[in-house]
């Protein structure tokens, strides 16, 4: 039986790759996460900048974000940005612009060009999908500085799906990408997001480095 694979279109550490062992001329669909993967992330840079505009000590700021339930709403779409940003400032005591707080919060990212190197190869072979939990100040700014999101043929995005992960609905709406019985698997950076995939009936494993990712992909054929 062939299987055919679905997409929606839609407007964010974890890789799913999807095969039709029934069909070899079936592509395979492989979904990256963002942060931790395509990009790191150094949430204490930020931190840094905003202890010196004069909000409370870094380490403090950090806990904030890590903890923080506006961070939550903010990842799953409750708060607007402008809303985040008025009540992240006064959690940790600073008055600041607006535009200024955005672009602070944002100066957290490099690219892992280890691994987006590999995407163009990868898109010979599979569709490329991202699956992450960001808000969309983040998500503009990587649009808007890194050209490997043009690759991709869908987002999947904690700020429009609502949910983030760990939580199965995020990994649900990824899954519900494609028809049920195709095969998958999940990489993500994130131990507790790779044991959430697998509560949700995805074989997982955990992301490492760009070695161990190419290997992987070239067992599972797409490089």
């Amino acid at each position: 039986m062939t299987v055919q694979c679905h997409f929606e279109r839609s407007e964010k550490s974890a890789l799913i790759f999807v095969l039709n062992t029934d069909d070899p001329m079936q592509r395979p669909t492989v979904i990256f996460d963002l942060g931790g993967v395509l990009v790191s992330v150094d949430f204490m840079r930020a931190c840094a900048r905003l202890a010196a505009a004069g909000a409370a000590p870094a380490a403090v700021i950090r806990d904030a974000i890590l903890g923080g339930a506006d961070k939550i709403g903010f990842d799953t779409g409750r708060l607007s940005p402008r809303e985040f940003a008025a009540r992240f400032c006064t959690a940790i005591g600073l008055r600041l612009p607006y535009s200024e707080f955005a672009d602070i919060w944002c100066d957290i990212f490099a690219e892992k060009r280890e691994v987006t190197g590999l995407l163009d190869e990868i898109g010979k072979h599979a569709d490329l999908v991202l699956l992450s939990n960001t808000d969309v100040l983040h998500l503009d700014y990587v649009r808007r500085h890194y050209d490997f999101l043009a690759k991709f043929r869908q987002l999947v995005l904690s700020y429009e799906v609502g949910h983030a992960k760990p939580a199965r609905q995020i990994f649900e709406r990824a899954i519900g990408l494609c028809v049920p019985g195709t095969r998958m698997i999940y990489f993500d950076d994130v131990p507790e997001f790779v044991s959430a995939a697998r509560a949700c009936g995805l074989p997982a494993e955990q992301f490492v480095d760009a070695a161990k990712l190419r290997r992987d992909l070239e067992g599972f054929g797409v490089l």
